[in-house]
């Protein structure tokens, strides 16, 4: 049997639109709404013959695999259908193949996990903390007063022309400790791309048993604008004095004052430290 699975929230808030594509593909399918399913409880109970279509993007994966008990566990083959907005994990991912889904079980099986307010909570593309959590922060604040699509790139923008105020990092990876000043970006990387298709970490490799901490601080907020440009290509890595690059297994990020996390999409404001781990 296939389940397909749709997220209302994806796609600006329009996840129910184009489901019927998907269902034409599987005539004989059931549906359900991630949002209103227990899909631990769900997918523990089906077998390697069903198969379960998720459609959505990051923050659906999101959603789901933080659902789950044990995502390496799961006996039933689950395929991600592209249908959210920025879809960092999709551009991170070998090609595509038949009717533009990726198998998803082997990419969950090892995920790292950040600690947020003393809670454990899985990652699948990147744990921010800085600007990108504040240009989160704004995109939900916009969607809650007016509705509709948000651009990441427009509000960071925003957030690197007034909005956003740099802060001091202490951030220890695998132990070694270091502190910046003029902070605009700290951040656990699993994949390569955040924002919607901005390429900050080219050197990761999300199957490897590592992440890859970046941390862009030393800038003026007049040099911030092109070298935010810079970052969809990935051609920051090469300006070694304002972007520092570490891997390791365990990254701890202090910040001198209350800023927002981003953790696939998902924001929470107010928070002074997190820890993340692979």
């Amino acid at each position: 049997m296939t389940y397909i699975f749709y997220n209302p929230l994806a796609n600006g808030g329009n996840g129910r639109q184009g489901i019927d594509e998907v269902q034409a593909h599987f005539p004989h399918s059931q549906l359900y709404d991630i949002t209103s399913l227990n899909a631990n409880d769900f997918l523990t109970s089906l077998s390697a013959e069903d198969q379960v279509i998720l459609c959505g993007g990051d923050g659906t994966i999101h959603h789901l695999v933080n659902d789950l008990s044990d995502p390496a566990g799961l006996a039933v083959p689950v395929y991600i259908w592209k249908f959210g907005t920025g879809n960092d994990f999709w551009r991170d991912v070998p090609a595509k193949k038949e009717l533009e889904m990726v198998l998803l079980n082997d990419y969950i099986k090892n995920l790292p996990y950040a600690m947020v307010n003393g809670k454990p909570i899985r990652f699948l593309n990147n744990c921010s903390f800085g600007i990108d959590g504040r240009v989160c922060e704004m995109g939900e604040e916009k969607k809650r007063t007016k509705g509709g699509r948000v651009s990441y790139a427009a509000m960071a923008l925003k957030a690197i022309g007034y909005d956003y105020k740099c802060a001091r990092a202490r951030v220890t990876v695998d132990g070694v400790t270091k502190e910046y000043d003029k902070v605009w970006l700290a951040t656990a990387m699993n994949g390569k791309y955040f924002g919607g298709g901005m390429k900050l970490t080219p050197g990761q490799d999300r199957r490897s048993d590592k992440l890859c901490c970046m941390v862009w601080h030393k800038t003026s907020r007049l040099l911030a604008l092109p070298l935010f440009i810079s970052v969809f290509p990935g051609l920051h890595v090469h300006l070694k004095s304002m972007f520092d690059i570490r891997w390791g297994n365990d990254i701890h990020v202090e910040f001198d004052r209350p800023c927002a996390i981003n953790l696939d999409g998902e924001v929470t404001s107010g928070i002074t430290a997190y820890s993340a781990h692979k």
